[in-house]
């Protein structure tokens, strides 16, 4: 376990460090460097889901936020302002 970062900048290395996103980039840069194929770290390969369209049930939430996007979108329109 490593100590607790004694300033900011100490504090922002060690999100760097840790982060997935930073992480997959230095590989995907190392691949490409020393011309390897780049393989994906496991953890940063977004994980998808399957939804079936027949049972899916939107909740009044869903419905009332799609009806309020539409609306506020129809009114920009109307009045002539931009998205």
């Amino acid at each position: 376990m490593r100590p607790p970062p004694r300033n900011l900048q100490e504090l922002l290395y060690q999100k760097l460090i840790d982060s997935p996103a930073f992480n997959n980039w230095v590989r995907k840069i190392h691949a490409r460097i020393n011309r390897i194929p780049y393989n994906p770290h496991p953890d940063t390969i977004p994980k998808v889901t399957n939804i079936d369209m027949e049972s899916y049930k939107p909740t009044r939430l869903h419905r009332f936020n799609a009806y309020r996007i539409i609306w506020v979108d129809e009114m920009k329109r109307s009045f002539g302002l931009r998205r």
